[in-house]
């Protein structure tokens, strides 16, 4: 029996594909708005949340402002503990990121948060990223681990 591929002559539009696609996008506008707010909420409770739990913590996203909804950069003071939480993190299974996007996983300081913050600053900057994906009881887990990490002596 032959496909559909050898059926279609070139220059055929697929009319199945750009249905689905008319029909995907459609459902992704109208869930947008709740998806925004949803994730914009996650974030809040978890801002919240660390800034019950860690004292001094510097805010780098401007959550009132123009920045990503679905990103929260904050820097920790820097400790011992604070040093390694990136790697403690990826052990309790919460991923994040150091640094700033630019940053690229490299070792060096970021040159965007050097920038921001000062090229003398020695905190540690952690960026969290959400999504409508995400709930609440993630949240309140990487938040205990967060705590608990950070109150080890």
């Amino acid at each position: 029996g032959g496909s559909q591929e050898r059926n279609m002559r070139g220059g055929t539009e697929n009319l199945y594909g750009i249905t689905g696609l008319s029909v995907a996008l459609d459902a992704a506008v109208e869930e947008m708005d709740a998806h925004r707010t949803r994730i914009e909420n996650l974030r809040r409770r978890f801002l919240d949340g660390l800034r019950e739990i860690v004292p001094g913590l510097r805010l780098n996203t401007d959550v009132e402002g123009e920045s990503l909804y679905t990103v929260l950069s904050v820097s920790f003071p820097p400790t011992p503990r604070a040093e390694l939480l990136l790697f403690n993190l990826d052990i309790a299974g919460i991923a994040a990121s150091g640094g700033s996007a630019c940053s690229s996983g490299a070792d060096a300081g970021s040159h965007v948060m050097a920038a921001y913050r000062g090229a003398d600053d020695e905190m540690i900057t952690v960026r969290f990223s959400f999504s409508h994906l995400n709930t609440e009881e993630e949240i309140d887990y990487a938040l205990e681990k967060i705590g608990g990490f950070l109150r080890k002596q």
